[in-house]
């Protein structure tokens, strides 16, 4: 009997220990950024399209990063748009859960504020580049340019895109040499304003 009490007295504050760590981590990890909604609201710092990621970081700066998949929707203006058109700047509420890895995962973004109209009509220093095309998304609204450098970059559509510009992207085919306008955002992202 003594035994068995001690055994229930041991699984009883296991049971507090774990609990505790669970309620610290809600503390110090992403519980502090969620709001009445569950989403958390910050500006963008980056997308990875490679490890499917978003970082942001809060208004008190604080960073959080969360996964995504091909079906998460960015919403914008009542339209939908694929998580590639986010930029660094957007500022967002995303709808995000804790998955079993204890990662963060997120379905559905709503951009509050894009980027370009945070800085205002202020005209911004466009990047040029040019290359060759070696592969083309376009469910996603990007493609990889290797550059004269033999760097590859990701370029992406932008949300304000042109029809034009959508028109010309349609068009483009592996291979292809493009000289285009528009923004680098990262030492391998570019955010495509204009073909030239």
């Amino acid at each position: 009997m003594q035994i068995k009490g001690r055994v229930v007295a041991l699984l009883t504050l296991m049971y507090f220990t774990l609990a505790g760590c669970h309620e610290l981590g809600h503390i110090d990890g992403l519980g502090d950024y969620w709001n009445a909604n569950n989403d958390v609201v910050g500006e963008v710092q980056f997308v990875d399209q490679r490890t499917r990621e978003i970082e942001i970081r809060d208004d008190s700066a604080r960073t959080v990063t969360m996964r995504y998949d091909s079906n998460t929707k960015v919403v914008f203006q009542q339209r939908n748009y694929p998580v590639t058109n986010l930029e660094p700047g957007d500022y967002i509420a995303a709808r995000v859960q804790q998955e079993g890895d204890g990662r963060y995962f997120t379905q559905t973004i709503t951009v509050r504020e894009a980027r370009q109209e945070r800085a205002g009509n202020t005209p911004a220093r466009l990047d040029r580049t040019s290359g060759r095309i070696e592969y083309i998304d376009a469910r996603h609204g990007t493609f990889e340019l290797r550059d004269t450098r033999q760097r590859l970059i990701v370029v992406s559509i932008d949300f304000n895109a042109s029809h034009d510009v959508s028109e010309r992207f349609k068009r483009l085919r592996n291979g292809d040499t493009v000289r285009i306008e528009g923004k680098f955002v990262g030492q391998d992202r570019f955010e495509l304003g204009n073909f030239l």
